[in-house]
């Protein structure tokens, strides 16, 4: 995994460096091969802004988030992304077995009419 890191109108801290890289670790299962990694770090009238534009094969996802600790914006930003990595995994693994299904699984169920019901009794 690739990862950069930069801070706007704020001096670069070791411990946050740390913090993201090992929550960014978390984004690295859902992927396979070569993941970029890219965290912007802000802060405006005491709100911490995080964003993280994460780009992978044939995948490009962003997520942001602002709260009054820059430790609770990464977890919200790396929740976000996550999320979206799930669905995405969703998604492209309901499609790939949906072929492969019974097509009768996914038809409407019959329903009875009354001349059937008339014949049974």
């Amino acid at each position: 995994m690739n990862l950069n890191i930069s801070f706007k109108h704020h001096d670069t801290s070791d411990a946050v460096k740390d913090y993201t890289s090992e929550r960014s670790e978390r984004l690295a299962k859902y992927f396979q091969g070569k993941i970029h990694c890219t965290w912007n770090f802000g802060q405006v009238k005491q709100q911490w802004t995080a964003h993280c534009h994460l780009v992978g094969n044939n995948i490009d996802y962003f997520g942001e988030a602002d709260t009054d600790d820059i430790y609770a914006s990464i977890d919200v930003t790396v929740d976000r992304l996550e999320k979206q990595l799930r669905k995405h995994k969703e998604i492209v693994t309901n499609h790939l077995h949906r072929e492969h299904a019974n097509p009768a699984d996914f038809a409407p169920p019959e329903v009875e009419t009354e001349e059937e019901s008339e014949d049974i009794a």
